[in-house]
């Protein structure tokens, strides 16, 4: 019978439909950003062009591992962005982005069987970690305006991090007030 009353409880069917959805979409966008990171730096300019060293990609990180994901994460740990901590994290995150997956109907119906806020918290942290790391590595070196200052780290926004809290924020009904985020862009467009 509680499965029945999570399943056909609009509230609760909207919750976990929204959770898994939301961690589902998460997942996927952090897996881009990590991959995407270690193509980008393995990526020569020629003739103002961007042009990737697949080379260098293939023998730095995809030589680590056959999964573009897996080999990622250990060429971040290799330069000391994570340690084996994190990589078990993002781990834990992989098997609940799994099992969702595969397995919706459990996380909808199910008594004991939610997306909570520390499984996102354990996805965007090693998501955050990375992307800490980029920016005091990699983006800032190659930004003169930032030679010779102190960042800190703890300053750093990232935004796909920042995007997925507002979609967390805007689903949950956690704005500061309804239609916050959007009317903070799109008034202030039209004044």
């Amino acid at each position: 019978m509680e499965h029945w009353q999570k399943l056909l409880h609009p509230d609760l069917l909207r919750h976990n439909l929204i959770s898994s959805s939301i961690y589902l979409t998460a997942y996927e966008s952090c897996c881009t950003n990590i991959i995407d990171k270690p193509k980008e730096f393995f990526t020569d300019i020629v003739d103002s062009e961007f042009v990737p060293n697949e080379e260098e990609y293939k023998k730095d990180v995809m030589s680590l591992s056959k999964s573009p994901l897996e080999a990622s994460l250990k060429w971040f740990k290799n330069m000391e962005a994570v340690d084996n901590e994190d990589i078990e994290k993002f781990n834990k995150a992989r098997k609940l982005r799994n099992n969702i997956a595969h397995d919706l109907l459990k996380y909808i119906s199910e008594p004991g069987c939610e997306v909570t806020p520390e499984d996102f918290e354990r996805l965007l942290s090693v998501t955050h970690k990375i992307g800490v790391w980029w920016v005091i590595n990699y983006e800032l070196p190659l930004n003169p305006d930032y030679n010779g200052e102190k960042i800190k780290e703890s300053g750093i926004q990232l935004g796909l991090i920042m995007m997925i809290q507002m979609m967390m924020d805007i689903a949950f009904g956690n704005e500061p007030e309804e239609g916050f985020y959007y009317k903070s862009v799109f008034e202030r467009e039209s004044t």
